[in-house]
């Protein structure tokens, strides 16, 4: 069974939860949970790519890696 949590993300009890099991305990730190992950896909065959790949795993085509600014101006 799978539970769809997402609309727990932004509860203020989910962040100190966070917070305490990252520090130890220590009062004080913030954590930062990641939302919109950008996966890296196959332009030949859409396979989700770990993103150090030369070539896809799958159908054998040519990764061309995008450099940082090429990937922020998609978004």
């Amino acid at each position: 069974m799978t539970r769809d949590l997402r609309k727990l993300m932004d509860s203020k009890e989910v962040h100190e939860g966070f917070s305490k099991l990252v520090s130890g305990g220590k009062l004080g730190y913030k954590t930062i949970i990641e939302k919109n992950k950008n996966l890296e896909r196959c332009e030949n065959c859409g396979k989700i790519l770990e993103g150090d790949e030369n070539f896809c795993p799958e159908c054998g085509m040519k990764i061309e890696k995008q450099t940082k600014e090429e990937v922020e101006e998609k978004s």
